[in-house]
C-alpha cells in the first residue's frame, strides 16, 4: 500500500513533466541531433566552432554577461542587504516595484534607453558626454541592468531572510561586534542570494537577444541572435541548430551552478523568521547602501517616466497625441501587415491562454510538492531548463519538430501559446508552489480520514486558501506573455503578429514616434498587471 500511494502522491507532477519534456527538451534533444548529423557530424561541429562570426558572437556573450553580472551585483547586493535586513518608510513598495522591470517587454527598455540616452534623449540632449550609452555595448549593459539588478536585490534580500537569527543571537550574546555577526552568522547567506542573482544576470545578458539586435547591431552579435540569423536569414539551419548545441555545452557549467546555489538559498537553517530591525542610517554603511538603492529605484522610475513622456513629447514633434493618432492609423497597419489593435488582440489571447495553461499545470505540481518540498527541487531544475538553454533554441526547436505535425503555419498560434507557458512556468508555480507549502495540513487530512482522495482534499481544503497564489501565477505568467518577443518572434507569422513583434519591426525601421506610443501602451498594460498583483497577489517570488 506504501508504494502505491506514494505513486499517487507523485502523480500531480506527471502532467507538468510530460508537458515539459513534450514541448521543450525532447524537440531540442531532436533538434541536436538532426541539426548535428545534417552538419556532418564532428567535423560540422568543429566548422561551426572555428567560423569568426560565431567565435565573435560567442565572445560578445560573454562580455555583456560578464560586464552586466558583474555591475548587476555590485550595485545590487548593498541595496539587497539594506531591503532585507532593515526595515524603513516604504520598504514593501519599494520591494514590489522591483518587480516592474522583471515584467516588463525587453523591447520597452530599449525604447526607455534611446529616450533617454539617444541622439535625442532626455539626458544626452543636455549633457552631450551621455551619448555613449545610448548606443554600443555601454547601451547593451544598461539594458540588462535595468532588468537584472532588480533581481540581484531581491535575491541578495531573499539570502537575509534565509540567514538563521539563532546563530546570529548567540554572536551578539558572545560579544561579537557587527563584523563578526555579518561573518560568521548572515553575511555568507547575503552572497549566495548575490551569487544566484548574479548567475542569473550572466545567463539573461549572454543569452540577450532584442537589446544587442536594437543598440549595437550585427558587430555585437550574442549567440541568441547569431542563430536567428543563421536560421532566418542565411538560411543555414544546420548551423544554428549545432550552434545552439555548443551554447548548450558552453552554459551548461553557470546554469548548473545557479541550480545548486539557488537549491542552497530555499533551504533555511531554521523556521524562524529574522525580525527586521530599523536602519541605522547614522552608520556610514547603512546610509551608503540606502543611497544605493534609492538611486537604483530613481533610476528605474526615470527610465519608465521617460517612456511614457516620450509618447507625448515625440521625437521631430508633432503635439500631444500625435504618436498615439499614427500608432492607430491605416498607415501604420500597412505598414505592420495588419492594425495595431489586431496585434494588441493577438497579444492578449496568446497571454490569457499561456496564463491559463500554466496555472492548470501549476495547481497539479504544487499539489505533489506542497506537502513534499524535496520534490521542489528537481521539479524547479527541469522547469528551468528549457528557459536557461534560451528562447531561441526553444523556439526554433518547437518550430522544427511541431510546426509540421501542427499542420504548419495556420496553427502556429498553438506553439506561441506553448512557448510562452514553458517560459512563465519556472516563476508561475513558485507563486502556488509557496503559499500552499505554508499551510497547516490539518484540514486536507480530515477531510481524507472522512474519505476523500487527496485530490478532492487537495481541491477542496488548500487550494481556495491558496487563491492569492493562484491569482499570482496567473498575472506572473500574462504579464511574461504580454511581454514575450524572442520566441514569439521566431515562431510568429504576419497573422498572428503581436505587439512587442510590432514594436520591434516599428523600432527596426526607425518609426521613433509611433514605436515610442507602441511602448507606451505594452508599458501602461505591464504597469496595470502590476497593480492587479499588487493589490491580489501577497507572495510574488521569482
Amino acid at each position: 500500500m506504501r508504494v502505491v500511494g506514494g505513486w499517487r502522491s507523485w502523480g500531480g507532477l506527471v502532467p507538468i513533466v510530460t508537458f515539459v519534456v513534450l514541448f521543450g527538451l525532447l524537440p531540442i534533444g531532436i533538434l541536436f541531433g538532426t541539426t548535428l548529423a545534417g552538419a556532418g557530424g564532428l567535423s560540422g561541429l568543429v566548422a561551426v566552432a572555428s567560423d569568426p562570426l560565431n567565435q565573435r558572437s560567442v565572445g560578445n556573450s560573454l562580455l555583456q554577461g560578464g560586464l552586466s553580472a558583474g555591475l548587476a551585483v555590485a550595485i545590487g547586493y548593498p541595496a539587497g542587504v539594506f531591503l532585507g535586513r532593515y526595515s524603513w518608510p516604504g520598504r514593501s513598495a519599494v520591494r514590489g516595484f522591483l518587480l516592474v522591470p522583471f515584467l516588463l517587454p525587453s523591447l520597452v527598455v530599449v525604447l526607455g534607453v534611446l529616450d533617454l540616452f539617444g541622439p535625442s534623449g532626455f539626458l544626452s540632449g543636455p549633457v552631450p558626454a551621455l551619448r555613449p550609452f545610448g548606443s554600443g555595448i555601454p547601451s547593451i549593459v544598461g539594458a540588462n541592468l535595468f532588468f537584472n539588478v532588480p533581481i540581484v536585490i531581491l535575491f541578495t534580500a531573499a539570502g537575509c531572510d534565509a540567514a538563521s537569527p539563532e546563530l546570529e543571537e548567540t554572536v551578539a550574546t558572545l560579544g561579537g561586534r557587527p563584523w563578526r555577526a555579518y561573518r560568521d552568522a548572515w553575511g555568507a547567506s547575503t552572497w549566495v542570494g548575490a551569487s544566484v542573482g548574479g548567475l542569473l544576470t550572466f545567463l539573461f545578458s549572454a543569452l540577450s537577444f532584442a537589446p544587442p539586435l536594437l543598440l549595437c547591431g550585427t558587430r555585437c552579435y550574442t549567440i541568441e541572435a547569431r542563430i536567428y540569423s543563421l536560421d532566418q536569414v542565411l538560411l543555414a539551419p544546420d548551423a544554428a541548430g549545432v550552434l545552439a548545441l555548443l551554447a548548450v555545452v558552453l552554459f551548461l557549467a553557470p546554469t548548473a551552478a545557479y541550480l545548486v546555489l539557488l537549491g542552497r538559498l530555499r533551504t533555511r537553517p531554521s523556521r524562524r523568521i529574522r525580525p527586521l530591525r530599523p536602519a541605522p542610517l547614522r552608520s556610514p554603511a547603512v546610509l551608503a547602501m540606502a543611497g544605493v538603492t534609492a538611486t537604483v529605484a530613481l533610476a528605474e522610475g526615470a527610465l519608465l517616466a521617460a517612456i511614457l513622456a516620450r509618447t507625448f513629447d515625440p521625437v521631430g514633434g508633432g503635439g500631444v497625441g500625435s504618436a498615439w493618432g499614427t500608432l492607430f492609423s491605416a498607415a501604420t497597419a500597412t505598414r505592420l501587415g495588419l492594425p495595431v489593435l489586431a496585434a494588441l488582440g493577438n497579444t492578449i489571447f496568446f497571454a490569457t491562454a499561456a496564463s491559463l495553461l500554466t496555472v492548470l499545470l501549476g495547481i497539479a505540481a504544487a499539489q505533489a510538492v506542497a506537502r513534499r518540498p524535496h520534490r521542489g527541487v528537481v521539479l524547479g531544475g527541469l522547469l528551468f531548463l528549457p528557459l536557461l538553454l534560451s528562447p531561441i533554441v526553444l523556439a526554433y526547436a518547437l518550430a522544427t519538430f511541431w510546426r509540421p505535425v501542427i499542420g504548419g503555419a495556420p496553427n502556429v498560434w498553438l506553439l506561441i501559446v506553448v512557448s510562452q507557458a514553458v517560459l512563465a512556468l519556472p516563476f508561475a508555480v513558485q507563486s502556488v508552489e509557496i503559499p500552499l507549502a505554508g499551510l497547516a495540513a490539518g484540514a486536507s487530512e480530515s477531510a481524507r480520514t472522512l474519505g476523500a482522495t487527496p485530490w478532492v482534499a487537495f481541491l477542496d481544503a488548500d487550494l481556495p486558501r491558496a487563491r492569492d497564489g493562484l491569482l499570482t501565477a496567473g498575472m506572473f505568467a500574462f504579464a511574461l506573455g504580454l511581454g514575450e518577443f524572442t520566441a514569439t518572434y521566431f515562431l510568429v507569422t504576419p497573422q498572428f503578429t503581436t505587439l512587442p513583434v510590432a514594436l520591434y519591426g516599428l523600432t527596426d525601421a526607425r518609426a521613433f514616434p509611433v514605436a515610442d506610443a507602441a511602448a507606451g501602451l505594452l508599458l501602461l498594460l505591464s504597469l496595470a498587471v502590476f497593480l492587479v498583483l499588487s493589490v491580489g497577489g501577497r507572495r510574488v517570488e521569482l
